[in-house]
């Protein structure tokens, strides 16, 4: 079963929440600086398309529900809800 990570409201900005903060908040990452190089070196997926942009961001909506899978690497899945 994978992994889980439940987001709430707070840490959304505006209702939305940008890759490198889901990245840190999902404990993919240590750091925002790690996220950024993951993402830059081609590293990182949603839902299995590859996030090439360091500024991408994630609305509620697509948080809700079943959630989205962050995938980092060749074997770091984390699902990524919004509760």
């Amino acid at each position: 079963d994978m992994p889980t990570t439940e987001l709430t409201s707070e840490d959304l900005t505006d209702g939305s929440i940008d890759i490198l903060s889901i990245l840190v908040k999902s404990g993919l990452v240590p750091s925002k600086s790690e996220a950024r190089r993951a993402v830059q070196q081609g590293g990182v997926a949603a839902d299995g398309e590859k996030v090439a942009d360091i500024h991408a961001v994630f609305t509620k909506d697509a948080l809700s529900g079943e959630g989205i899978v962050l995938k980092k690497g060749k074997k770091n899945f984390r699902k990524v809800v919004v509760k």
